[in-house]
């Protein structure tokens, strides 16, 4: 499921839903998707279980994420701060409507309930892509020594929910890596150089 092209504005978290309704999903999530599902499916505490409700659960419970993301040391601060992130979210989405003044969170009309539940998705779909971030990688030359080197450009999410093209950290010469471009290697070396860089941009925007 392609979260980068969901575009929240205005209502934009009625488009997300609608737009989620209409793209391929597997008939079955793995073990652990399945688990958070169902623990966040309990939350909802015996009221109506729509389409859209499942579908809005099942793009917050599942990260689309590769197993190497869970192996990777790296990435288990990560994936703790994003732990919290979707229980907030889905904590949020079950509150019922006698509750929410009670949140602190300046809702006064349904529709900063909805642009609430839009922030919550956009921020979301950028703690994502620090966990495993979108990259590619190039092959430069300096414009200075003429010595090729491999840089790597990573993707981020503005605030319209639309993918762009955001960082870039270079990797090292290009001698250090035969395959190039393609290198598996460098790809490892450059993530671990991008990620950090990434993950301060989200702390910037999402402070505390």
């Amino acid at each position: 499921m392609e979260t980068t092209s969901i575009i929240l504005a205005g209502t934009g978290v009625i488009q997300a839903l609608l737009l989620l309704l209409f793209q391929p999903t597997e008939e079955n999530m793995n073990e652990t998707v399945q688990k958070e599902y169902d623990s966040f499916m309990k939350l909802q505490k015996g009221s109506t279980s729509t389409m859209n409700t499942r579908e809005f659960i099942r793009l917050v419970s599942d990260d689309h994420f590769n197993e190497d993301v869970y192996r990777n040391s790296d990435n288990w601060s990560y994936l703790a701060i994003l732990k919290k992130l979707k229980e907030s979210i889905v904590e949020f989405y079950f509150t019922k409507i006698q509750n929410i003044e009670s949140l602190n969170m300046d809702l006064e009309i349904i529709a900063d309930v909805n642009d609430r539940i839009g922030h919550y998705v956009l921020q979301l779909m950028k703690l994502r892509l620090v966990i495993q971030p979108e990259v590619q990688i190039s092959m430069n030359v300096h414009p200075r020594t003429n010595i090729k080197y491999l840089a790597i450009k990573a993707y981020w999410v503005d605030h319209n929910g639309k993918k762009i093209r955001k960082f870039t950290k270079s990797i090292g010469r290009a001698e250090n890596y035969p395959k190039g471009i393609k290198d598996e290697i460098a790809l490892v070396d450059g993530i671990k150089l991008i990620q950090p860089v990434i993950f301060e941009t989200y702390k910037e925007e999402y402070p505390g």
